[in-house]
């Protein structure tokens, strides 16, 4: 039963980000995982490093540690953007 509940969260969580702006992005991630997991994906695009990096980044979102992060005007400042 607790797959179950984990299942709907999720389910929950997407249909909530697909009507957001980050729609798009949320369609190309999940497309990536989908090939990947069927294994139709050609090239290898992320590493296992890029991979690690990526699950890293996403746990420290989720914590709300954002001492890795570079804020979006420090961003834009250093690419003279």
């Amino acid at each position: 039963m607790e797959a179950h509940n984990e299942v709907d969260v999720l389910c929950t969580k997407v249909k909530a980000i697909s009507q957001g702006p980050n729609a798009k992005l949320l369609k190309k991630f999940i497309d990536f995982l989908y090939e990947r997991e069927l294994g139709v994906q050609e090239p290898e695009y992320l590493s296992p490093e890029d991979l690690a990096a990526i699950e890293e980044g996403m746990q420290a979102s989720l914590s709300g540690d954002r001492t890795q992060f570079t804020p979006w005007e420090e961003y834009k400042a250093k690419r003279g953007l």
